[in-house]
C-alpha cells in the first residue's frame, strides 16, 4: 500500500524547476531580443544607410571634378581657338601653337586643326594630315554646337581615345574649322578617375552611350568598351539605402551612379566586403556578446531553478515521511530567511504537533 502511495505521490511532467526555468528564460529573452536588435539588426542598417550616404557623395564629388576637368579643357579650347595663328587656318602657323598645347598638359597627346571640309590643317605631332569629316566631334561643331565630342579608336594612337573640340571662329564671325584635342583612355582615367575608396573602391566614367572613357583601375583595352552591362548602370530601381548592393564580375559590389553636367555617367563602386568589414566585425563581437549573455541567463536561470525547487523536493519528501509516521526526519531548510524556511518551520511545527499527539494517545491507552 505504501508503495502504491509512494508512486502516486512522485512528481512527473513539467515540474516546478522547468517552470522556473522557463519563466526565468522568457523574461530575461525580451531584453536580449532588444538588444539585438539595437546593437546587431538596427546597428546594420545605420551602416547601410552610412555606406549609402559615403557612396553618393563620393560620387557627387568626383562628378563635380569631372565636370572641372572637361571646362577647363573647353576653356583650353575656346582661349586657343582665338589666337590669331591659330585663326590664320595656316599649318606653318598653326603647329608651334597646338605643339605648346600638347607640351603644356600631359593628357592630351594629340592636338589638330580641321578645315570646313573635313581636312587636315595643323597637328602637334608633325605627322602628314589625315582626314577627319568623318568624325562626330567635327560634325558636331561645324553642325553650330559650342563644342563636340566622341569615343573612338583614333586614328593616330590606335587606341581608345577621347576627343573634345570647339570652332575656330574667323574675323566675320564665321566658322572657319574646327579645333580638337585627343587623348588616351589612360591617360584619362589617371586624371579624371585617380580616387580611390578604401582599396577595392574606385570611379569609372561612360559616354551617352554607355562606352568606357575612364576607369579607376586603369583597365582599358584596345577597343571601345561597351558598360552597358554593369549592373548598376542597368538597375531600373530607384538607387537608395535599401537598393544599392549588386553582384558584378561574379562577386558583390556597392555601387552608385550619377548623370554629370556634359551628359556623361560616373559610376562609384566598392566590393561589399570591404565595405561592410567593420559592420560584419562589429556584428559578430555583438553576436559573440550576444550567445555569452544567453549562455550566463541559462546558466544563472538554471542555479536559480535549482537553488529554488531543490528545497521544495526535501521538503515535499519530508512531508510524505511525516504523513507515513516518521516524525524524526530533520529539516535542513529551516533556517532560510524565505518563504521556504516559513514552510519548512511549519512543517517542522506541524511534525512536533503529532509527536505530542501520538505522545497524548499512548498515555491514555
Amino acid at each position: 500500500m505504501e508503495a502504491s502511495n509512494a508512486s502516486e505521490d512522485n512528481v512527473s511532467g513539467f515540474t516546478i524547476r522547468y517552470q522556473i526555468l522557463i519563466t526565468m528564460m522568457i523574461i530575461a529573452l525580451i531584453p536580449l531580443g532588444g538588444l539585438w536588435y539595437i546593437s546587431i539588426h538596427k546597428a546594420r542598417q545605420d551602416w547601410s544607410a552610412s555606406i549609402y550616404r559615403t557612396l553618393v557623395g563620393n560620387t557627387v564629388s568626383l562628378s563635380e571634378r569631372v565636370d572641372e576637368w572637361t571646362a577647363m579643357n573647353l576653356r583650353l579650347l575656346e582661349q586657343n581657338s582665338k589666337v590669331p595663328d591659330l585663326r590664320a587656318m595656316d599649318a606653318d602657323s598653326q603647329n608651334p601653337v597646338l605643339k605648346s598645347i600638347t607640351d603644356a598638359y600631359d593628357w592630351i597627346y594629340l592636338a589638330f586643326t580641321i578645315q570646313p571640309d573635313g581636312e587636315n590643317i595643323g597637328r602637334s605631332d608633325g605627322k602628314p594630315v589625315k582626314f577627319y569629316g568623318d568624325r562626330d566631334y567635327f560634325k558636331q561643331v561645324m553642325g553650330g554646337k559650342d563644342f563636340g565630342r566622341q569615343v573612338l579608336l583614333g586614328k593616330t594612337s590606335g587606341k581608345p581615345a577621347y576627343i573634345l573640340s570647339s570652332p575656330i571662329v574667323s574675323d566675320r564671325n564665321k566658322n572657319a574649322g574646327v579645333l580638337a584635342i585627343a587623348m588616351t583612355l589612360e591617360d584619362l582615367s589617371a586624371t579624371v578617375t585617380k580616387t580611390r575608396i578604401g582599396e577595392t573602391g574606385f570611379a569609372i566614367l561612360v559616354d551617352d552611350r554607355k562606352r568606357l572613357i575612364a576607369h579607376g583601375q586603369g583597365k582599358i583595352a584596345n577597343e571601345l568598351q561597351d558598360m552597358s552591362n554593369h549592373p548598376v548602370l542597368k538597375s531600373t530601381a530607384r538607387l537608395d539605402e535599401n537598393s544599392f548592393v549588386f553582384e558584378y564580375q561574379g562577386k558583390k559590389i556597392v555601387g552608385y551612379t550619377l548623370t554629370t553636367a556634359f551628359g556623361w555617367q560616373l559610376i562609384v563602386q566598392q566590393d561589399y566586403e570591404e565595405a561592410y568589414r567593420s559592420a560584419n566585425k562589429a556584428r559578430l563581437q555583438a553576436l559573440m556578446l550576444l550567445g555569452v549573455t544567453l549562455i550566463m541567463v541559462v546558466l544563472i536561470a538554471f542555479l536559480l531553478a535549482q537553488r529554488l525547487s531543490t528545497p521544495i523536493r526535501n521538503l515535499t519528501s519530508i512531508a510524505e515521511q511525516i504523513s507515513r509516521g516518521n516524525l524524526n526526519a530533520v529539516i535542513q531548510e529551516v533556517n532560510r530567511k524565505d518563504e521556504i524556511g516559513a514552510l519548512a518551520r511549519a512543517i517542522e511545527r506541524m511534525g512536533v504537533s503529532l509527536q505530542m499527539a501520538f505522545d497524548r494517545l499512548r498515555k491514555k491507552t
